[in-house]
């Protein structure tokens, strides 16, 4: 199956002000996780993200021009599942507001987070979703 959502963990090294066409964020340096989706192919939009030079499009493509990309994390699915697993984030980390979220049901979909509350969050998830049953 190559459709699902996954998991970004992302550094950030320097504070930045991330303009997108329509917004501006002010993100701090520290540890970050986006959550998002690809309903199309998975592995595309995961390659997508790890590629350097490309249109920017999607507010993550703006964050991705200055900050670096630690870990991805694939969950694979046949439904979307981004904004079940945005919002367990959401209990663990420090929401961006309006960031990556504009066609989801939840305030942000990227969250600064402490290394003990990313693992705290990952497990979160993996309950919810059955992984280790």
């Amino acid at each position: 199956m190559d459709k699902g959502s996954y998991v970004l963990l992302i550094k950030v090294d320097k504070r930045l002000e991330v303009k997108t066409m329509a917004r501006s964020f002010e993100i701090f340096p520290g540890y970050y996780c986006y959550i998002g989706s690809a309903m199309g192919t998975l592995s595309g939009r995961i390659g997508r993200h790890l590629k350097g030079a490309k249109k920017r499009f999607w507010h993550i493509d703006f964050l991705l021009t200055e900050a670096r990309i630690v870990l991805a994390i694939l969950v694979p699915s046949s439904i979307k599942t981004e904004e079940r697993i945005s919002r367990l984030f959401a209990k663990f980390g420090e929401a961006v507001e309006h960031f990556g979220a504009s066609d989801c049901d939840t305030s942000s979909n990227l969250y600064q987070i402490k290394k003990e509350n990313f693992f705290k969050a990952l497990e979160s998830v993996f309950e919810h979703m059955g992984v280790f049953k």
